[in-house]
């Protein structure tokens, strides 16, 4: 299965029988992150399934996408709302990887080139010069 953590299917099943998470680690893991910078090294932490260690994997990042032919002060101002006060309360008690959604990694390991409207976002709170 390929899925973010906590996986309902699987807190269910571990909770009805012993399981092991395949580890995706080592060499071949790091290989693929450095290849690929939109994946990158993230362990599944302890007790995220019960009975399981933590397990390494590889992981990607959320990425929200639009048309480039969006209106660019639209795209600014949704931009702008994901990183405000309120957003961050919701992604701190939502599901369990929101904590990891920060200003700090937003442009981690983004795959395409940004909108104007989010590129102007970014570039007024200093992520980009």
């Amino acid at each position: 299965m390929v899925a973010g953590y906590p996986t309902g299917s699987l807190v269910e099943l571990a909770s009805a029988a012993d399981i092991n998470l395949v580890p995706i680690a080592g060499a071949g893991a790091e290989a693929l992150a450095e290849k690929y910078g939109f994946f990158s090294l993230s362990p599944i932490p302890a007790g995220t399934y019960e009975g399981v260690a933590e397990t390494m994997t590889v992981a990607v990042g959320a990425q929200w996408y639009t048309s480039a032919k969006a209106d660019d002060e639209l795209i600014y101002h949704i931009t702008k709302a994901l990183w405000n006060d309120e957003t961050r309360k919701l992604l701190d008690i939502g599901h369990a990887k929101g904590k990891t959604i920060t200003i700090e990694t937003a442009l981690s390991g983004v795959g395409v080139p940004l909108h104007a409207g989010a590129e102007r976002f970014y570039k007024e709170i200093g992520l980009l010069k």
